[in-house]
């Protein structure tokens, strides 16, 4: 993965993760947006980690 691809993964990451820390604030943790977020979320991070 070249280094502009790695940054743009990255920003989406911290964009995802920032989202789904609020809708665990003001949803719950168990609510199903909160938890899409958390799956989404985990599919960038295990993209970035390929």
């Amino acid at each position: 993965m070249n280094h502009l691809k790695e940054k743009e993964l990255q920003n989406k990451i911290y964009a995802k993760r920032k989202k789904m820390i609020e809708l665990g604030l003001t949803k719950g943790l168990h609510h199903k947006e909160t938890l899409w977020i958390s799956q989404e979320l985990d599919r960038l991070i295990n993209k970035l980690q390929r």
